[in-house]
């Protein structure tokens, strides 16, 4: 099974690690574009405005040492 397609802007080359599900998103981006949040390429939506959750759409399934500080 191939990896989720969602890049993370966090250097731009980071992808999410986590298995692909339908549209080549993993199950937890494939909700965020369900829900709006992100678009088919995968480019989070300029209403998602809370802070905390454009960081949890861009950084899931990212190994914690690898986080910037400002992520947690």
């Amino acid at each position: 099974m191939e990896r989720c397609r969602f890049t993370s802007s966090w250097g731009g080359v980071v992808s999410c690690p986590d298995p692909a599900d339908r549209f080549g998103f993993c199950r937890f981006h494939l909700d965020c574009y369900a829900r709006g949040e992100i678009d088919i390429r995968g480019v989070i939506s300029e209403r998602v405005t809370a802070q905390k959750r454009r960081r949890r759409i861009n950084f899931h399934g990212l190994a914690t040492a690898k986080r910037p500080p400002f992520a947690a």
